[in-house]
């Protein structure tokens, strides 16, 4: 039961008036939103990691000659309590976020008939997509097919420079001129069928039975 019916039911019992119990509600739900709000905000603060606590450990470690638990390569000035694993995570998950951009990661769409367009893929799939460009299994190698990740950091890279110009000057680069990767979607469809991105109008998810290759990189 949620804070606003447990109330709801304590008021009614007592005041038996529904508007009433209606109108200290609209008081009390933001009242009480703020007051949880603060009380996340310190335990969350609660968690930082100083500089000079971060340092102290260090160097209370390395008088132990405990070496093998100094997180080496976290900086010294982050406040989060990482360790090395963790901050590797949170730079990768940092880097895969630039991939989501509206515009980057596209696929055919099949308009009509005769005639296709390069719409953008789905979230559901640009995680997918991520997922295969920071993977390094056979279906990551699969999905790049002969590109290098290279290639698909130097198209971000150009991408996210048309934007920060647009930015700037206030104007918009034709969606056609931008860089962008093309995916390729097969998906199998009742475990038999398989229909190709481009030759079908299927809105894809994340349960589909996707593979995904990168079909070019226009740059």
């Amino acid at each position: 039961m949620t804070w606003t019916k447990e109330v709801s039911l304590i008021l009614i019992k007592f005041l038996h008036d529904p508007e009433l119990t209606i109108y200290l509600l609209s008081i009390a739900k933001p009242i009480n939103n703020r007051y949880i709000f603060e009380e996340a905000k310190l335990f969350h603060e609660s968690l930082r990691m100083t500089r000079e606590k971060r340092w102290a450990r260090t160097k209370e470690l390395s008088k132990q000659r405990k070496f093998h638990k100094m997180n080496s390569l976290v900086p010294i000035t982050c406040t989060l309590p990482f360790n090395n694993v963790e901050w590797n995570k949170s730079q990768n998950l940092l880097k895969s976020i630039h991939y989501i951009r509206n515009g980057f990661l596209r696929r055919k769409f099949l308009v009509s008939d005769n005639h296709c367009e390069d719409v953008d893929l789905e979230i559901p799939l640009k995680v997918k997509c991520i997922n295969h460009i920071f993977g390094d299994d056979v279906y990551d190698h699969l999905f790049l097919k002969y590109f290098e990740i290279r290639e698909i950091q130097e198209a971000l890279s150009d991408f996210e420079i048309y934007q920060d110009i647009d930015d700037s000057t206030g104007e918009e680069t034709p969606y056609n001129e931008l860089p962008y990767l093309l995916i390729d979607i097969w998906c199998r469809v009742d475990g038999q069928d398989i229909q190709q991105s481009g030759y079908s109008k299927r809105k894809y998810s994340f349960r589909d039975n996707t593979g995904l290759y990168i079909q070019e990189i226009m740059n």
